[in-house]
């Protein structure tokens, strides 16, 4: 089974004396040139004078800035360590990822990137930065991952648990588009919140809810097979995990979305 995320805006900074980012030791090795472009434009854009705008670099912390323009001598860690925030509040750093699962994260900097064997910097670049000479991140690596999103894809096909489990954010969607097939759904993971038989889709908080479907996806004791299985071992595990109004989340499928449902009254 597949479980794709997004990154994350805000990430922690692994400890100084942490070796820096090795591309030529990442996942999907097809990469590492367009790692390289994709890391040198992000240096050329942190030594202009607008990159703190085009890096979406907050006035309160214009290290980063500083910190992008020596990207190749910046510490790197797994990226479970890296990113935060409200979806991976939910995945301490020491997270397993069983070895009939995968867990991988899009990233602005390096396409993509496996939350169990690699190691990546605390940049600052989204899916929406303008890069010196390229372009848009989201952009320019939509053509160069359209051969990856396919590989995974016949590799999900041949594997005992076909299933692509899709927590992306919309513009990060956009960058490796994945779709259904015979042989592997790909499932997007869509959080709603009923209220008197009315449902809202949840925007802001979603991904809180998408970090909880990974954790309990990780911690099964294996991997469901086929998406009623999916359904049923999480329906099970959600049953314990309360929403904002202490109902317990359930789950639907509905076409090609999953949908966590949190009731309130």
């Amino acid at each position: 089974m597949l479980i794709l995320l997004p990154p994350s805006e805000t990430k922690s900074r692994p400890a100084a004396d942490a070796a820096p980012l090795d591309l030529a030791r990442l996942a999907l090795p097809e990469l590492e040139d367009a790692r390289r472009t994709m890391v040198r434009a992000a240096i050329r854009t942190a030594a202009g004078r607008d990159a703190a705008t085009r890096l979406g670099v907050p006035a309160s912390a214009p290290e980063l800035v500083d910190r992008m323009a020596s990207l190749e001598h910046e510490p790197a860690a797994s990226p479970l360590a890296v990113y935060s925030g409200v979806l991976y509040d939910q995945l301490p750093p020491d997270t397993a990822v069983p070895t009939d699962r995968r867990v991988l994260v899009q990233s602005a900097l390096l396409g993509v990137v496996d939350a169990a064997t690699d190691r990546i910097p605390a940049y600052r670049l989204s899916a929406g930065s303008s890069v010196s000479r390229l372009g848009t991140a989201a952009s320019w690596w939509a053509p160069r991952l359209r051969g990856v999103g396919a590989a995974l894809l016949a590799e999900q096909a041949t594997s005992p648990a076909p299933l692509v489990i899709d927590g992306r954010s919309g513009s990060y969607r956009s960058m490796m588009r994945l779709k259904s097939t015979p042989e592997v759904p790909v499932l997007e993971v869509a959080p709603v919140q009923e209220r008197a038989g009315v449902r809202k889709v949840i925007s802001h908080d979603a991904k809180r809810y998408r970090g909880i479907v990974t954790r309990e996806l990780l911690s099964a004791d294996r991997a469901p097979e086929d998406p009623r299985e999916l359904v049923s071992l999480l329906q099970e595990r959600l049953a314990a995990v309360p929403g904002v109004a202490g109902s317990p989340l359930t789950v639907e499928l509905d076409g090609h979305r999953l949908v966590i449902v949190d009731r309130v009254a």
